[in-house]
């Protein structure tokens, strides 16, 4: 019983934590087209 809930703990700690490194993820990939955008912009005029 107590190994069952433990795993249920811990398998919700590591849902957890790939939700946080998905946000991160999209965050990140915002910055980075935002900055590539940038960067064509400038070479384009």
């Amino acid at each position: 019983m107590l190994a069952g809930s433990s795993l249920l703990t811990l398998l919700d700690d590591i849902a957890t934590l790939l939700d946080d490194i998905s946000v991160m993820g999209k965050l990140a990939a915002k910055k980075t087209a935002g900055v590539l955008g940038d960067d064509l912009s400038l070479n384009a005029q």
